[in-house]
């Protein structure tokens, strides 16, 4: 009595993590278990697969496209770092520059 297994292929060309604990770059193509979650992980994105079928999964990739949207921003810094702080709620931290 054999096991069953699926196909997995994963259509991207990045760098991705499956599982958490192996990196490759894509695409690739996985023999898995049936109904046993697969998780990919890209840049952008973590996907958890679950199916009984052979399946394709495309991950997001970023659109060359930017679009420009309304925020109040603001620049702010201290003695050790510059930020950047969205809609008085989110406040991220700039890469530190020698300007």
């Amino acid at each position: 009595m054999g096991m069953n297994t699926i196909k997995i292929t994963i259509g991207y060309t990045e760098d991705l993590t499956i599982n958490n604990e192996y990196t490759t770059k894509g695409p690739v193509e996985i023999t898995w278990f049936p109904d046993n979650d697969l998780i990919i992980e890209t840049k952008y994105e973590k996907i958890t697969v679950n199916t009984d079928k052979d399946e394709v999964v495309i991950p997001k990739v970023a659109g060359k496209d930017l679009e420009i949207i309304n925020a109040d921003l603001k620049l702010a810094k201290n003695n050790v770092a510059r930020y950047v702080i969205i809609d008085d709620k989110y406040a991220y931290r700039l890469p530190v520059s020698d300007t």
